[in-house]
């Protein structure tokens, strides 16, 4: 391996350190885990640092990689109030050469890793906010050699980002709660007695497109008790209205897009992949593509390897 960094993803709920070969993108050693940011308790700011010091020792030492000193990049949460230091948001529009991210240095992890830290803010418009996706979108948009184009970019999640790109640049973003709306209904409303995730789309696919119909016929909140009503009254079972859920949720992401004339470009493989395809066919939305879940496991490595090159002067 040549030269050599540490990226890390820290969300709300996740945390992800990989050793990454700046060249090549190979993930030499990785350590997922659900240590998200807030849940990390305690007051003490340098339980942060604490924390990923446990995590850099708990990575394979054979990987090849010369790890002596090398940056430490993190994205995502450690950034925002409840993190390790809040910084400001960057603004649009955003270069997605990521000339334009804001960066702090945080000085070495410790004195005996002393890894310098460089920690990436996240971005806003007027109205929105994000951490960590302008990481992953500068990547993904990297590695599919799509930044000159103007894709309409959707990074699905608890919260789903919509990012609209424009002559190299990310012009407006959008988000939407259908990630974690989907989660409370299922969990915490009347509808988690008759509702199971799936984990196939295959047979489901018409309680799928019920569910994407739905809204344009009844409305996202009807439709929403509809999927109590289609187990009372219907007798479906429980992995039908899941998908059913599904179908209802994403169309209501997708409708204020339908027409938009631009094309889609969804960061989401396997059955969310699946399903973001087919409510676009049913809601006539011609552009719409997914990517291979290879390169997604690649995004956010992508995009710090990018923000290495910009702190080297080697952007070309």
């Amino acid at each position: 391996m040549g030269h050599s960094f540490y990226s890390c993803d820290w969300g709300t709920s996740n945390f992800r350190l990989r050793l990454v070969d700046a060249s090549s993108l190979e993930l030499a050693a990785e350590v997922h885990t659900n240590d998200g940011i807030d849940r990390l308790e305690g007051e003490d700011p340098g339980r942060f640092a604490a924390y990923l010091l446990e995590r850099i020792r708990e990575l394979p030492a054979d990987s090849g990689a010369d790890t002596s000193g090398i940056p430490l990049w993190i994205s995502g949460m450690a950034s925002s109030s409840i993190g390790w230091r809040e910084l400001d948001y960057a603004g649009l529009p955003f270069p997605l050469d990521g000339s334009g991210a804001v960066v702090a240095d945080l000085g070495p992890l410790d004195e005996n890793l002393p890894h310098p830290v460089r920690l990436v803010s996240g971005l806003r418009s007027e109205d929105d906010i994000l951490r960590g996706e302008e990481t992953e979108a500068l990547g993904l948009l990297e590695l599919l050699d799509r930044r000159s184009e103007a894709p309409l970019l959707i990074l699905p999640g608890t919260h789903s980002k919509h990012l609209s790109a424009r002559d190299g640049k990310i012009n407006s973003l959008r988000t939407f709660m259908t990630g974690e709306l989907y989660a409370i209904l299922t969990s915490h409303s009347i509808l988690r007695h008759t509702v199971e995730e799936p984990e196939t789309l295959d047979g489901l696919e018409d309680a799928f497109l019920d569910g994407v119909r739905a809204v344009a016929r009844d409305g996202l909140s009807a439709g929403l008790f509809a999927a109590r009503t289609r187990q009372v009254l219907g007798g479906k079972e429980p992995r039908e209205n899941g998908a059913y859920l599904s179908g209802l949720l994403l169309s209501a992401e997708l409708e204020p897009v339908c027409g938009c004339g631009s094309a889609i470009l969804v960061a989401a493989g396997g059955i969310l992949g699946s399903m973001y395809r087919h409510a676009a066919a049913e809601l006539e939305i011609e552009k719409l593509e997914t990517v291979d879940e290879r390169l997604l496991e690649l995004a956010v490595p992508a995009g710090h390897a990018l923000l290495e090159k910009v702190r080297r002067g080697e952007l070309t």
